[in-house]
């Protein structure tokens, strides 16, 4: 493992600081400013009880360098599915560096917009300053105002009042090799009664640790106007000696509906933030998140729910799946505001074990300022049940064909809920980590 890093700062004359108009110039150096003055968050409090934040903080002089691992090949498997009609468009995002997109011709008639952002910030300048930088900033915590200085280029999505997009829109993020840093940072606007369904995947990274890890350092706001209805999946699937922390937050308006499916695959450390606020009377959240661990990886997750109005409705249904070594912790918290009355907040957390040596903390949190409210939590830990095994081997099932049996039948659920041109890979992911049980 190389060494970690505990201090460093952003200096003054970094090219990125000198991006974009005046506002934008102004509120890089104020990430800036809170990065450098910000300490490390302080390990074993909260949500780093696990995870070591030192190794997070990416060395100097590490630049995006160049791509690594199947980008082309998974570049080219999706704009076969945007040829097949089941996808709008593919955007690519080579670290940040060079954006392209395939596609989308539809969806720009119907007044969509899929662009790189700082294209955004000239030709929509007046949504970006209003919405960039508003959920994910210096005050959500140090890691995030240095995504907030740093970030080189992004991907904007806006979407009109009244427009449905019905087929998903395909991000492809690609990662450079050992020593690299990427920033990748998106913004969505929906407009009010509008749809969206957005993939957003994550690839590349470093293969060899001996050789260096890559660092991936991810900033997601979304903003769902009233009656919008967001689906957003995130695909986490990096090089095997990647660090990556992403940090997503959404705020959906009265009777908006949000759909999150944080989907985590890869990286050998990676740590990522989701939560959703739901800001107006009636709107309703659901995360179906699956994690699949192997091999000495670490995992971190963390979701939040934020009910900020009456009447809204939330529900996660958090999957684990872990063989070898590998570790994951999971904290999941619901908060609800004083004034935030007959609201409705569900969570659970599941982890299957696979084998002796694998590891999982799950901790569920409830902040809750009033009693006129309806909350449950749950969460489950342990090994496959071996009546279950014992009923499939009792009828010929072969032992590794009732432990892949029985782990599909765990994450059926939530792969019902992956747009189809994902769910053959992610099915492929998760029966690729079974073989050799």
């Amino acid at each position: 493992m190389a060494d970690t890093v505990t201090e460093y700062t952003i200096p003054e004359l970094t090219p990125e600081l000198q991006r974009g108009p005046v506002w934008l110039r102004d509120r890089r150096r104020a990430a800036r400013e809170a990065f450098n003055a910000l300490p490390l968050p302080r390990r074993g409090l909260h949500l780093w009880r696990y995870t070591d934040p030192s190794r997070f903080v990416i060395p100097p002089g590490a630049d995006a360098g160049e791509l690594n691992g199947d980008f082309a090949k998974v570049a080219d498997l999706e704009r076969r599915h945007l040829a097949d009609g089941r996808l709008a468009g593919v955007v690519t995002d080579r670290g940040g560096r060079e954006i392209s997109r395939v596609g989308l011709d539809e969806a720009a008639g119907l007044g969509v917009v899929v662009t790189a952002l700082s294209d955004a910030v000239d030709s929509h300048f007046e949504l970006v300053e209003r919405y960039l930088y508003q959920l994910v900033n210096s005050e959500t915590g140090k890691f995030e105002a240095m995504n907030g200085a740093l970030w080189n280029d992004g991907i904007f999505v806006y979407v009109p009042d009244g427009v449905t997009l019905e087929k998903p829109v395909h991000l492809l993020r690609a990662a450079g090799g050992a020593g690299t840093a990427q920033y990748p940072r998106l913004l969505v606007v929906v407009g009010r009664n509008a749809g969206l369904t957005l993939i957003d995947e994550y690839g590349g990274g470093s293969y060899d640790v001996a050789a260096g890890q890559a660092y991936i350092n991810a900033a997601v706001e979304i903003f769902g106007d009233d009656d919008s209805r967001v689906r957003y999946v995130a695909l986490q699937r990096q090089a095997p000696a990647t660090a990556s922390y992403l940090t997503h937050r959404a705020r959906i308006g009265s009777g908006a509906s949000m759909l999150t499916i944080p989907l985590v695959f890869g990286g050998l450390l990676s740590k990522q933030n989701f939560g959703v606020v739901l800001n107006g009377r009636g709107a309703e959240s659901k995360m179906y998140g699956l994690l699949f661990g192997s091999g000495y990886q670490h995992l971190d997750n963390h979701t939040l729910h934020h009910h900020a109005d009456s009447q809204t409705r939330s529900n996660i249904d958090f999957k684990v799946v872990l063989r070898d070594r590998a570790l994951s912790a999971y904290t999941g918290l619901i908060r609800i505001d004083r004034h935030a009355k007959t609201c409705e907040a569900y969570q659970e957390n599941r982890n299957l074990l696979l084998n002796k040596g694998t590891r999982a903390e799950t901790i569920p949190e409830l902040e809750i300022l009033n009693e006129d409210v309806m909350c449950t939590h749950g969460a489950t830990l342990g090994p496959i049940d071996p009546l279950q095994l014992f009923y499939l081997r009792s009828r010929g099932v072969p032992e590794n064909d009732a432990v892949r049996m029985v782990v599909s039948g765990f994450v059926t659920s939530t792969l019902k809920e992956v747009p189809d041109d994902l769910r053959e890979r992610i099915s492929d992911f998760v029966s690729s980590r079974l073989e050799g049980l």
